[in-house]
């Protein structure tokens, strides 16, 4: 009976942290896309948007990666973010990630939704073009790393501590929710990535291939805008 009891008490446990991270990361990022949107009800939600002049999103930094580091941080469990838990063959997955990434970026020709979004660097001045490196250099530094830290760790180890089967589901849909503001094509890219790269980090317990393949496909898409 008290095993039972204490089995009971881990489980509710486990609901309120899981729980509590759900809110918490659908939270940042409904603030997130107002404030992005330029929302002005029923105040402007733009005065919670906080960049650099050089590109670096302050705000995102730190509700994306302080505030749930701080959070997490007594109970880290630093395997996440290794290589020790890689199998010799997830050197192959990310070869097939860069791969896939630079055929996914090629595709933005094709998609006039995409292009527009995306536009080409290629006509512009040496000091233009320096100008966007170091910019979204800046920019995806202060984001990828909380976005990555925020669902792959903030998010996917109460999920799958609570639901081990199918809790890892959770976090495509929120990725592909939060990137409906972009084109559809784009959104659907993102929740299939998503799934991959999730349901790959749930069996390793790792982190960091969903972080290299989401920064080599940013990378790739600098290198794309600045000369097509």
């Amino acid at each position: 009976m008290d095993g039972e009891t204490e089995a009971e008490r881990s489980t509710a446990q486990k609901g309120v942290i899981a729980a509590a991270a759900l809110v918490y990361v659908a939270v940042v990022l409904i603030v997130d896309t107002l404030a992005t949107r330029g929302v002005d009800v029923p105040f402007n939600w733009d005065i919670l948007k906080w960049q650099t002049e050089g590109g670096f999103d302050v705000s995102r930094f730190v509700l994306w990666f302080l505030v749930p580091l701080g959070l997490v941080l007594p109970t880290m469990d630093w395997g996440y973010f290794g290589i020790r838990r890689w199998h010799r063959m997830d050197w192959g997955v990310l070869a097939a990630c860069v791969l896939v990434g630079a055929v996914a970026v090629l595709c933005i020709t094709l998609f006039p939704s995409l292009r527009a979004v995306y536009g080409s660097q290629a006509d512009a001045s040496t000091e233009g073009k320096w100008y966007f490196l170091s910019f979204n250099f800046q920019w995806t530094l202060s984001y990828l790393v909380g976005w990555r830290f925020m669902h792959h760790y903030l998010l996917l180890r109460p999920l799958s501590q609570l639901w081990p089967k199918y809790g890892w589901l959770i976090i495509p849909v929120y990725e592909g929710v939060y990137h409906l503001q972009k084109p559809l094509i784009e959104a659907v890219g993102m929740f299939a990535a998503s799934a991959v790269l999730t349901y790959w980090a749930v069996k390793r317990r790792n982190a960091l291939l969903p972080f290299a393949a989401h920064l080599i496909i940013e990378l790739e898409l600098r290198v794309f805008q600045l000369f097509v």
